[in-house]
């Protein structure tokens, strides 16, 4: 065992050696010096055994190292044990990230300067760290052949062949009123060449790391002052983000991609690129700008340009100002950023983005840019009372209009230049058609659908742009859309001049998809395990009904699923509403289709229990529920009214379970965190209801820590998020004069997820029948189990894995009990508040969290494995049932008013080789509306079998549009990291 004094003379060499390096030669100093000056900063490293403690002090272009941590550390690194500095030293690239999420290293301080720190680091090692990420590459193919040995190869023409009969479809729903057959089966990707290029470069695209809104926000704070303006002055929160906004939009490239009908682009790179914000997440990027072109998962492009750019010049101007510094330094370094630092139990989401929402595109289709502006002129002038705040918030709102007019301006005199120079005469004709588009939108309504869409694509590259890099749901595009559409085709009374028009509407909407597809999140390494393959999910619905109760599908429903079929993208993340009664058997079957052929979207939501569910709320409108969105993954809002942020934050269950079963400690954390209950060895658990209020008392500990935590952030980002742009576009701001994080949106509310249901009802399930009911094995004995992984208890494992009824199997006690849970769970926020007066709901999907918690979790009670994942969202554990409709029935008898922020149910699915397709889809629709019409929420199909998966594990190169749901997202299977993959083939495969 290594000694305090060895382990410290160890780690002290191994520093001073790099000090010495950058010390020494000039061309290494020089990556300490920014564009503002010298970027110092002091880092420590210590142990929780007290073995360890150095510091690593960088001032003035030197670096030095020291035996103590001082008092004006930045950031500190914390080991749990000594022993832990030289195995992270030691570690495969996964095994690096394994150790952080499990505890064995963590950090305490502002993580900007560890992405600093790891950057100098990278200059040095980066040739041995490759090395071990090149080993691991090559491990896991070998693992992935081994895997796929006895797949036989023709199950790779079996998903190319899904498209090629397509369905007759019947004209019933009352609202198609001009497509023969609403399915559209004449058209095929290959008949929209231009779609089907940019479709085959996206898919052969490598994402590219792009400098230029980092750089432009950087600029404009340099000169202007961020705290205070250049001259003293105290800046107004409004206004200081509107100028900086403004700024960004005059001042971005305009992109108008080589023969596309859309102008506009989120990045400089039309194809694939992310946009790089400085004070969210891209400080956490900064310690791989030179690895990550190299690493395993989602490797990016990036140029030495971009990484001097933001080495050298953004991220040293935003290390002290990020979002976790800003917490930390506002709230004395509070406990809900403690937890969330951890990784195992709590998440928010408004530390790394400004909120999942589902803003009112379509006031500006109906009243332009003008119109809205006369709208806050209005105010301004009727309001003679009105306060600072309202003056300042309003005036905003108009910068971020003059914004928009300004990107918009550049754009069509690009077009215009375009077309000047253009030798081709359709492509010239084209260009021409997008100046003349951008001359009328969004300035004025919009009146065609051309002009429309376009409207749209400008509108969301603005609001994402405000939103630091999350734009929002596009919400209920069939029903935005469907006027335009009608009053277009009217124009044409000869069929083949409406079928000619119904082809380019589809081509539009195509393009429409594939603009918003460029976009990508920036993800640093240990991101790629967390959000693994997740887009930014600019969600679409199709169907359901009107605000009036009436059948809401259309021409454009069906339109906008014929685009879904022929893409197979994973953003836009497609949804459909259902409704049983209203909308017709064909709409259900064609939604049935376009899965079948996609392999996993779109996702399916029973109308009816989300209306239940939002009415419980009380002060919202039927008319304005019926009108609902899905948003972000599958969250409810009402677009255009409703600052709903529904994916605040989440809570992994397990943990409280976990605390639970050990005195309040986290057992992997060794951490004494929630509140002393009581130790199982000592049996003061008499009854299972004594065990269940314990569980429920540490499930309401790390409840109230959320709320407390996202309360914080949300005051925060009022000060440094404002959002007056898109604060415009909610019904309520500019009459209240506040802005939406203030509260000025017509509703409001906050939406939190729970991870980790099926797994802990399954293990209370365990506790209450075989350690109460029928005393076949006492609780002490159970919790030593979990303690050493069953191992050496393997009989004890199979009884639990097989003895208890589980949730998902058709029996009503697991179903109550899950219930209970949820009931526990919704009955806790629904009486929280959030910073704007809203009510915090409740959501069951999961992202990729059901992993990523998985992984910082022991044993359960359920048979679990330590490590291992939950089920995705509340889907039920694969051994619940071998019979599709029990998994079915019982998520359906959940009770919806406790499920208010929706559900992610995964069912996998493989139809036989002898399944007709008329037939498979017969049996998928009969099983959506068996399960909708029994209460069911919402529903998810992954239609692909094991051996697919597992040869597309061995061969990505031939699955690069092999799309599977995870939980609420769709991801491109071969781009996940390899446990989720693991995870979706583990999954049940039910027969038709």
């Amino acid at each position: 065992m290594q000694t305090a004094q060895t382990l410290n003379e160890q780690a002290h060499g191994f520093l001073d050696l790099v000090a010495q390096e950058f010390n020494t030669k000039p061309v290494l100093q020089e990556e300490l010096k920014s564009s503002q000056g010298w970027i110092n900063a002091v880092i420590g490293m210590k142990s929780e055994d007290g073995l360890l403690e150095q510091a690593i002090v960088i001032q003035d272009g030197q670096i030095r190292i020291e035996g103590r941590i001082p008092d004006n550390t930045n950031l500190t690194i914390v080991f749990m044990k000594g022993a832990d500095v030289v195995e992270q030293l030691q570690a495969s690239p996964d095994e690096g990230y394994m150790r952080i999420l499990r505890g064995r290293i963590r950090t305490e301080g502002n993580t900007a300067y560890m992405g600093f720190w790891d950057y100098l680091v990278n200059l040095l090692l980066a040739e041995d760290q490759q090395k071990a990420v090149n080993a691991q590459i090559e491990e896991h193919r070998k693992d992935n052949l081994r895997l796929a040995e006895k797949v036989d190869p023709s199950v790779r023409t079996e998903r190319k062949q899904r498209n090629k009969e397509l369905l007759i479809g019947r004209k019933e729903d009352p609202g198609v009123k001009y497509l023969d057959d609403p399915f559209i089966p004449q058209y095929h990707i290959d008949d929209f060449p231009r779609l089907a290029r940019f479709r085959e470069e996206r898919l052969n695209a490598r994402p590219e790391v792009c400098f230029e809104y980092g750089k432009l926000v950087t600029d404009f704070y340099v000169k202007h002052g961020y705290e205070k303006k250049a001259d003293g002055r105290p800046w107004e929160p409004n206004t200081r983000f509107a100028e900086c906004f403004k700024y960004v939009m005059e001042n971005r490239k305009p992109i108008i991609r080589k023969n596309d009908l859309l102008a506009g682009s989120y990045t400089p790179n039309p194809t694939l690129g992310m946009v790089n914000q400085p004070s969210i997440l891209g400080h956490y990027f900064w310690g791989e700008l030179r690895t990550c072109s190299n690493r395993e998962l989602e490797p990016y492009n990036i140029t030495e340009e971009s990484i001097q750019t933001l080495h050298k010049h953004v991220y040293p101007y935003w290390a002290d100002r990020n979002v976790p510094h800003w917490w930390s330094e506002a709230y004395g370094y509070p406990l809900g950023l403690k937890i969330r630092e951890r990784f195992f139990a709590l998440s928010f989401a408004k530390a790394v983005y400004a909120g999942v929402v589902s803003p009112g595109f379509e006031r500006v289709l109906k009243l332009g840019l003008s119109g809205l502006e006369k709208r806050i002129d209005q105010e301004l002038k009727s309001d003679a009372k009105a306060d600072d705040e309202k003056k300042a918030t309003l005036t905003a709102m108009k910068t971020g209009l003059d914004a928009v007019r300004a990107y918009t301006r550049n754009l069509a005199k690009l077009a215009q230049e375009q077309a000047q120079a253009e030798s081709d005469p359709a492509r010239k004709s084209e260009l021409e058609h997008i100046h003349r588009t951008l001359q009328q939108v969004p300035e004025h309504p919009a009146r065609t659908l051309d002009e429309a869409v376009q409207s749209l694509m400008i509108l969301h590259i603005s609001t994402a742009t405000e939103m630091i890099d999350d734009a929002g749901s596009f919400g209920r595009l069939d029903q935005i859309l469907q006027p335009y559409f009608e009053k277009d085709i009217e124009k044409f009374s000869d069929k083949q001049d409406r079928d000619k028009y119904i082809k380019h509407a589809i081509e539009t909407i195509g393009s429409l998809f594939l603009r918003v597809n460029t976009h990508w999140p920036l993800t640093p390494g240990l991101g790629t395990w967390m959000e693994s393959g997740s887009p930014f999910n600019t969600t679409i619905v199709v169907g359901g009904v009107t605000p009036q109760g009436e059948d809401a599908v259309n021409d454009m429903s069906y339109i906008i699923l014929k685009v879904t079929e022929m893409l197979t993208m994973n953003d836009p993340n497609m949804h459909a509403r259902y409704y049983p009664g209203k909308n017709s058997r064909t709409f259900l079957e064609r939604l049935c289709e376009v899965n079948y052929i996609t392999g996993a979207t779109p996702a399916i939501h029973g109308d009816e229990a989300m209306i239940t569910a939002l009415s419980a709320h009380g002060d919202l409108p039927m008319e304005d529920i019926r009108d609902w969105t899905p948003t972000g993954c599958v969250e409810p809002s009402i677009p255009g009214k409703q600052y709903a942020c529904t994916a605040s934050g989440n809570v992994n269950l397990a943990a409280a379970l976990e605390m639970a079963m050990n005195n309040g400690t986290h057992p992997l954390m060794k951490w004494d965190l929630g509140p002393k209950t009581g130790k199982i060895e000592d049996g003061v658990f008499k009854t299972f209801e004594d065990f269940y209020e314990v569980f429920h008392k540490q499930c309401l500990f790390l409840f109230e820590q959320l709320v407390i935590g996202d309360i914080q952030l949300e005051k925060l980002e009022n000060i440094h998020f404002p959002e007056p742009f898109m604060s415009s576009l909610y019904d309520g701001c500019i009459e209240k004069g506040r802005n939406i994080t203030r509260g000025g949106a017509k509703y409001n509310s906050s939406g939190i997820t729970i991870v980790g249901l099926t797994n802990v009802v399954d293990s209370l399930m365990a506790i209450k029948k075989l350690v109460y009911d029928e005393k076949r094995i006492n609780f002490a004995e159970l919790k030593k189990a979990l303690d050493n992984n069953f191992a050496g208890y393997e009989k004890l494992h199979a009884m639990v894995k097989n003895s208890v009824p589980r949730f998902g199997s058709g029996n009503p006690e697991a179903v109550a009990m899950a219930n209970r849970v949820t009931r526990m769970t919704s009955d806790f926020f629904r009486n929280k508040t959030d910073s704007r007066g809203g009510q915090y709901t409740t959501g069951w999907w999961t992202m990729n969290n059901h992993t990523v918690y998985g992984r910082v979790t022991g044993a359960l009670p359920n048979g679990r494995l330590d490590g291992t994942p939950f089920t995705p969202g509340l889907t039920p554990s694969p051994d619940a049932s071998p019979n599709l409709l029990d998994n079915l029935l019982d998520v359906a008898q959940l009770d919806p008013e406790t499920l208010d922020n929706n559900i992610a149910f995964n069912v996998r699915i493989v139809p036989s080789s002898k399944d007709t397709l008329a037939g498979t889809i017969k049996h998928m629709a009969d099983y959506v509306e068996t399960y909708i019409k029994k209460g069911g929420m919402q529903v998810q199909f992954n239609v692909v079998n094991t051996d697919t998966l597992k040869d597309a594990m061995a061969h990505p190169e031939l699955y690069p549009d092999l799309m599977v749901r995870i939980s609420g997202y769709c991801g491109y299977f071969t781009k996940l990291q390899r446990d989720l993959q693991l995870e979706i083939i583990r999954r049940s495969e039910y027969g038709l």
